[in-house]
């Protein structure tokens, strides 16, 4: 019986540690796959099928040596436990027989013995073919572990008053690591204001708005909304007030009613504004199945701008209190952006607005205008206080035309 545990103990440690590695390359593996077949187009536009295939086999190949360590380790270990369960019954043959010979034991003993062996031996045997299974749980509930032992990214208050609207940052930091991303943040945002965040890219812009979700927590600093702080919100209350529309587009695969009323408060009503105020009523009554049409895997059989009209009708079919756009322009033109802009003023009066763009020609009618690099506020004001007082404004301006201007030409 020692031998037994002693060698189920050390098989089980070490297919332990191979089940979390096997997984880890499997995760791999699939994202190779999933990325391979989400840009197949764009992979053989670059012809880089050679790349993405020697990836593949790589991630295969790992998964596929993993996998035959952990069949060599219970190709031994079977044979141990049914070798030394045989040698034990071997031995207790001879033993019992000898001791009932010489009259030591009783032969209804001896059956006795035997039989209580038989019934201690089965399931040692049993829970050396389920190692595998009991492995491969351990080896999955760790990883489960620690995504359910992770702290709540935020405390959970008890207001669940409505929201006003007005926003303060004070003197926000956030580290990644060692390296600052973003430093001594501090703005004002009022009920019912137009506010744009400029900037180049990886300035720290998307980073703050996130910080305004509550999703994640600054390393110093306040985030306040009518003077309360973020974290004394009640989370869902607050979450039903906030819009947010991601910089990259999730659209799932379901009708495209479902994928603008994605929360139960939704009515009919505010599904029909939202649709509206996005600019995509004439699109989606086109349509023969119109709300009803589902929508393919990722929104493939969607433009970009369909897409990212869609995220904002979801944010807004909320009736949000405050609005956050990451970078929404990108993948909408002008007209469109200044129709949708237009709406939003008009179906929802006291909406505060807070715009991530890298476009200044469509916030020059913002009541204010953030302009950050490198993690810090450079300036703000109106746009025409910045072209008055702000160099590098003016510099990201001129850029701007040139290149609109070069465009215009070609």
């Amino acid at each position: 019986m020692p031998i037994i545990g002693v060698t189920f103990f050390l098989v089980i440690k070490k297919v332990s540690v191979l089940f979390k590695q096997s997984r880890e390359v499997i995760d791999w593996l699939n994202k190779v796959i999933n990325e391979s077949i989400l840009g197949a187009a764009l992979i053989r536009v670059i012809n880089s099928q050679q790349l993405e295939y020697v990836k593949f086999l790589s991630a295969n190949t790992k998964a596929k040596d993993l996998g035959l360590s952990i069949l060599n380790l219970f190709a031994g270990l079977i044979p141990v436990i049914i070798f030394v369960a045989n040698l034990a019954g071997l031995t207790i043959l001879l033993l019992g027989g000898h001791y009932v010979i010489n009259g030591n034991m009783s032969l209804g003993d001896f059956a006795a013995f035997n039989s209580y062996l038989a019934l201690l031996i089965f399931p040692i045997i049993v829970i050396g073919f389920m190692s595998n299974v009991i492995a491969q749980a351990t080896a999955s509930y760790g990883r489960i572990a620690q995504v359910l032992n992770q702290d709540n990214v935020a405390a959970i208050g008890n207001i669940t008053d409505p929201l006003k609207g007005q926003v303060e940052m004070k003197n926000i930091n956030v580290l990644y690591g060692q390296k600052p991303v973003l430093m001594d943040i501090s703005f004002q945002l009022q009920p019912g204001s137009k506010t744009a965040i400029i900037g180049p890219t990886a300035a720290g812009k998307t980073q703050l708005l996130y910080l305004l979700t509550g999703l994640i927590k600054p390393d110093s600093g306040d985030i306040l909304f009518d003077g309360n702080p973020v974290e004394s919100y009640d989370q869902e209350s607050f979450h039903n007030q906030i819009g947010f529309v991601f910089q990259d587009s999730i659209i799932f695969n379901m009708s495209i009613r479902e994928n603008i009323a994605f929360n139960d408060m939704v009515t009919d009503e505010s599904l029909e504004k939202a649709i509206e105020t996005a600019e995509l009523k004439d699109f989606i009554y086109a349509l023969p199945e119109q709300l009803n049409t589902i929508v393919s895997e990722r929104g493939s059989n969607l433009s970009g701008g369909q897409k990212q009209r869609i995220m904002l009708a979801r944010a807004l079919a909320l009736n949000p209190r405050v609005l956050l756009l990451d970078d929404f322009t990108a993948r909408v033109d002008n007209n469109t952006e200044q129709r949708i802009l237009a709406n939003v003023q008009r179906n929802y009066p006291g909406l505060t607005l807070l715009s991530v763009t890298q476009k200044i020609s469509a916030v020059q009618n913002y009541d204010s205008v953030i302009l950050i690099m490198q993690g810090e506020i450079i300036a703000q004001g109106t746009h025409q206080q910045l072209m008055k007082s702000s160099p590098e404004y003016i510099q990201i301006y001129n850029s701007q035309q040139s290149t609109s201007n070069y465009e215009l030409q070609s």
